[in-house]
């Protein structure tokens, strides 16, 4: 199949191109980061520079795809709110729009778990998009971004969205857990007992690989992703600081104090205008110590996907 990849200079992005071409398809990937599109073209990749403003562009681009994956994104737990909305909300509309004109048969969108930021932690969240909005500009701006899907044709998208996805060129989830582990110590927030989902990127891929085979009767929703199996935080910090640092010890830290830290940097951040980038804030504070576990029976049952690799399996991989 020829299939256009957006955002594929991104950690998703690449690695789905990679997957895809290892399995056969003619792939063209599109981003915005000169340096990273000339490494990929070095590495034999088709890749080009593109804007989600430009519409033409993006339409000469999308020209006899059989298949359009939509990955790119602002994704931060801090940012302007008008970023987020102009690139994830107005982007995936864009991308929508000049696929549904160049009658490409199938497009897939990249969603995010952050849309359950404000639904109920203590009940598995299934594929139904909640009735609470997200308050955080990256979580809002991916919510309506879904809702953006229902107007467009049912039969030309299906929605995907992982939860803490890590493997190889993860530059997200892994680099933001080791900022809380050194050779001496690892920190884990609260008691480490929160059962949070993550994905290994093998299994996310594969979902990718089965949406793109799916039959007609798959399309139309968003499904959720994860490996299936909820962890306690605590004890994915330990297995990620032991094959670190083998002689590391746990050190646990109040939820509250970590909590109050993290308002007060975000608020400097905001007061800076941006010039200062809290790397601690509220919003990755809640993803290790928030319960997150996800009904992923829906992608089970219509793209016909299993999650095959464990947590303790992706790790193997990458540390």
């Amino acid at each position: 199949m020829r299939i256009v990849i957006t955002g594929a200079t991104g950690s998703l992005g690449s690695s789905i191109m990679n997957r895809l071409v290892e399995s056969g398809h003619e792939v063209i990937g599109l981003g915005r980061n000169s340096n990273k599109i000339e490494n990929l073209k070095k590495s034999g990749f088709d890749v080009l520079k593109y804007s989600l403003d430009n519409k033409r562009e993006m339409e000469q681009c999308f020209a006899n795809a059989d298949c359009i994956i939509h990955c790119a994104a602002f994704a931060a737990p801090f940012g302007s709110k008008n970023k987020f909305i102009k690139t994830n909300v107005e982007g995936t509309r864009a991308v929508m729009q000049s696929a549904l004109k160049m009658n490409v048969n199938r497009v897939i969108v990249i969603s995010s778990s952050s849309v359950f930021e404000k639904a109920n932690p203590n009940e598995n969240h299934s594929d139904e998009l909640p009735s609470k909005r997200p308050s955080h500009p990256y979580s809002l701006s991916k919510y309506r971004a879904e809702q953006i899907l229902d107007d467009f044709p049912a039969s030309m998208w299906i929605g995907l969205r992982p939860r803490a996805v890590f493997g190889n060129n993860d530059t997200t989830v892994l680099p933001r857990i080791k900022r809380l582990i050194n050779s001496k110590r690892y920190l884990v927030i609260g008691n480490g007992k929160a059962l949070i989902d993550v994905t290994c990127m093998s299994n996310f891929l594969d979902a990718v690989e089965c949406a793109i085979d799916a039959d007609e009767n798959a399309t139309g929703r968003v499904y959720n992703i994860s490996n299936g199996k909820p962890l306690e935080a605590g004890y994915m910090m330990s297995q990620i600081a032991q094959k670190m640092h083998p002689n590391s010890r746990e050190k646990h830290v109040p939820v509250f104090a970590v909590k109050l830290l993290s308002h007060s940097i975000n608020t400097i951040g905001h007061l800076s205008l941006g010039l200062i980038q809290p790397n601690l804030t509220p919003y990755s504070v809640n993803q290790l110590t928030k319960r997150m576990v996800m009904d992923i029976s829906g992608a089970k049952e219509f793209l016909g996907w299993v999650p095959e690799q464990s947590f303790e399996d992706g790790l193997e991989e990458i540390v």
